[in-house]
């Protein structure tokens, strides 16, 4: 019971289930008053004994509650003293921190003091030992003991560095530099020696010497001298055997050579200078110090060669795998190295590159010589212009190809200016052959001469879809693309800076919307059109025939009777130009019913009527009418006065015109439709008729009628 009184103090206590709990584990159905009030007996009994054992507890907490009391404020007292010393302790403690702080300073200063003289005394020391130590480092250098005078020269060291600040500086710095100077002058000779013979063993002794002298740099320099005056020397030597070799060979043996001087001496100098630059170095300078001499033999050999561009394009590639060749040896090539070889490597053919534009303008000289425009037989000059327009082409194609190879693109603007001047050569030999053409015309149709004009037209049209196709292809060459992996990114690099040099030179023009040729094309344009209208002219020159005899015609017609209109009859003037037009597509569409491309492309180009799906032939045919159209016109304005029977008769020839255009599926021009009308209107309704018609034709053919205006 005792021990379940714990259960009373819980939060979840319940009384009911504690009494069931309690009668299921203790005893008989039959027992329950008697458990219940033995049960309520004890629990008064246990509450009797809690309330003595509160009142007991309370006497004697009442009992020492003074005691306690009493020790609390001894407590406080004690906590408040203990205050007062920890204050008294915290100002005694800063006191002594400050005074403490003066005496470091002052052990500090002192300090010092006592570094100070100690230096100064071992300075004293050494410098009491100074003139003993140069003494000895001088009798070993006259002995030329140079690995002897090694300890005695870092004794010499030691020592000048202990004596700095003390008086007589100036002349030990002055001795201790004339001994460096002497150690380096005796390990010279043996060192380049040694460099020479590619001692490994002898020339890192002498490493640690200048290392220890501290003209290591003028050693590593020493060693670009020995090699790159070794290097010049090998290329004397190769280019005064070039008998031995063909012309391009001395360059490749040289290119061998430098190779083969890279690949040893990386591994050299990675033993003896734990490094692999000095190789990269030494061939830099020494292509450098021979770009005058390189450039001297490829001119000698340039003047001599028959092929000048061939020699140039081999060279060229030549240099370029000889670059290939050496980035692909070369254990590393530092980025601020990269531009130095290349300008090693390439300087010397620069002046080539800028000469390549003269050679160009030389070759296409050449041929405008040769391009005699002066044969007795104009056929041949048209000839000649056929066959020249393949060697154009084949050369704006090479010429292309070859700034690509000798230059990269770095030649390409001049060479277009080239092109250029050349084109502008090449048409005049049109214009001249043109001309001679006009010169054979005369008032006789000849069939072969206008198709030696149209001949003319189609190596023109040929000409200039050769300009057209060197564009593109100048365009394409300039075009981004990747670089080329089998190249060394030196070549790569140079090939894309001279790309976009040139495109920025070249693209403004095309950028809006003109082609580099623009001008050229200009003046083109003029020719081909020129030789067009003379096509036109060799055909019209029948019908201006013709119409000359209309003025006499219309003389005849003056008398004053008025026939009826079946009376009049065409006059021959008109019934010859409309026999003439309806036999000239039988001429013209054996010349133009399948026209060449190029023949296509310039009729385009000098009238854009012939652009579309109408054949060559009707376009011409409908130029011709339109030409016979507007001198009929010129014709009609130039009569000053018409009788009724002219007035009839020129209707009458008017409208024969018109059925003969009929015929040709072509119509007649408004103007002279009207014409017609007011040819034949009454006097009386003149006015009637014309209204609506064109002021300028109701007036002149009122004009010539004598109808007075209302």
């Amino acid at each position: 019971m005792k021990n379940d009184l714990s259960c009373f103090s819980q939060d979840s206590f319940d009384v009911v289930q504690w009494t069931n709990d309690y009668f299921k584990s203790n005893g008989n159905a039959d027992n329950k008053e008697a458990m219940v009030s033995s049960l309520v007996s004890r629990l008064q009994l246990y509450v009797e004994q809690m309330n003595y054992s509160l009142e007991k507890s309370s006497q004697q907490l009442i009992v020492t509650m003074p005691h306690v009391i009493k020790d609390v404020k001894m407590i406080q007292t004690e906590v408040a003293t203990l205050t007062d010393k920890m204050r008294q302790l915290q100002s005694d403690i800063s006191h002594v921190n400050r005074d403490t702080g003066v005496y470091m300073h002052q052990l500090e200063r002192l300090e010092g003091v006592y570094q100070k003289i100690s230096i100064a005394k071992h300075g004293m020391k050494e410098s009491d030992g100074w003139g003993k130590l140069t003494a000895e480092l001088d009798d070993l250098l006259e002995r030329n003991d140079i690995f002897g005078s090694k300890n005695k020269f870092i004794d010499l060291k030691k020592s000048i560095s202990a004596q700095e600040g003390l008086p007589g500086q100036t002349e030990r710095t002055q001795q201790f530099e004339y001994f460096t100077n002497r150690m380096e002058a005796l390990a010279s000779p043996s060192v380049i020696q040694y460099i020479q013979q590619g001692d490994v063993t002898q020339c890192l002794k002498y490493v640690e010497i200048f290392r220890i002298i501290d003209r290591l740099p003028q050693l590593k320099q020493c060693y670009r001298t020995v090699h790159k005056n070794a290097l010049v020397e090998k290329w004397s030597k190769i280019a005064e055997a070039e008998d031995s070799y063909d012309m391009n060979s001395v360059l490749s043996e040289f290119n061998n050579v430098i190779l083969e001087f890279l690949q040893n001496q990386q591994k050299w100098c990675k033993q003896v200078f734990q490094s692999h630059l000095e190789p990269l170095e030494t061939v830099v300078d020494s292509l450098t110090n021979l770009q005058s001499l390189k450039q001297a033999f490829v001119m000698n050999h340039l003047k001599k060669s028959v092929g000048k561009f061939e020699y140039l394009a081999l060279i060229a590639a030549s240099d370029c795998q000889f670059t290939n060749a050496l980035e692909k040896i070369l254990i590393e090539l530092p980025a601020d190295k990269a531009e130095d070889l290349s300008a090693a490597l390439f300087s010397y053919f620069d002046v080539f590159v800028e000469q390549y534009p003269s050679l160009e303008r030389s070759f296409s000289n050449k041929m405008l010589e040769e391009m005699k425009m002066n044969a007795a037989s104009v056929v041949e000059n048209v000839s000649t212009l056929d066959a020249c327009n393949a060697k154009v082409s084949k050369w704006f194609t090479d010429a292309t190809n070859r700034c690509i190879n000798i230059t990269q693109n770095k030649s390409l603007p001049q060479l277009v200016k080239v092109f250029r001047s050349f084109v502008a050569l090449y048409v005049e030999k049109y214009s001249t052959v043109q001309k001679q053409l006009m010169l054979n015309q005369n008032d006789e149709i000849n069939w072969s001469l206008m198709q030696l004009n149209l001949n003319l037209l189609q190596h023109l049209g040929d000409f200039m879809q050769i300009i057209e196709q060197c564009e593109k292809k100048i365009f394409v060459s300039l075009e981004p693309r990747e670089v080329d992996s089998g190249n060394s990114t030196i070549c790569n690099q140079r090939i894309i800076r001279h790309n976009t040099k040139a495109r920025d030179l070249l693209a403004p023009s095309v950028d809006a919307g003109n082609s580099v040729f623009s001008k050229e094309l200009q003046t083109l344009q003029k020719v081909a059109i020129e030789i067009h209208d003379c096509v036109l002219k060799h055909i019209f020159v029948y019908i201006e025939a013709q119409f000359k005899q209309m003025e006499f015609t219309i003389k005849q017609h003056s008398e004053n009777y008025d026939l009826p209109d079946y009376s009049y009859a065409p006059q021959e003037y008109v019934t010859q130009i409309g026999q003439y037009l309806l036999t000239l597509p039988q001429h013209l569409e054996p010349l133009l019913l399948s026209p060449s491309p190029a023949l296509k492309f310039i009729m385009e180009f000098c009238e854009d009527k012939y652009k579309g799906e109408k054949a060559c032939a009707d376009v011409l045919l409908f130029l011709i009418v339109e030409e016979t159209t507007a001198m009929y016109q010129e014709k009609i304005d130039e009569i000053l006065s018409l009788s009724a029977s002219s007035a009839k008769q020129l209707a009458t020839d008017i409208e024969y015109f018109g059925n003969v255009l009929e015929e040709m599926s072509l119509t007649l021009s408004t103007n002279l439709q009207q014409i017609i009308v007011l040819l034949r209107a009454p006097l009386d309704q003149y006015n009637a008729v014309s209204a609506g018609y064109n002021p300028r034709v109701v007036t002149s053919i009122r004009q010539k009628r004598n109808i007075l205006s209302c």
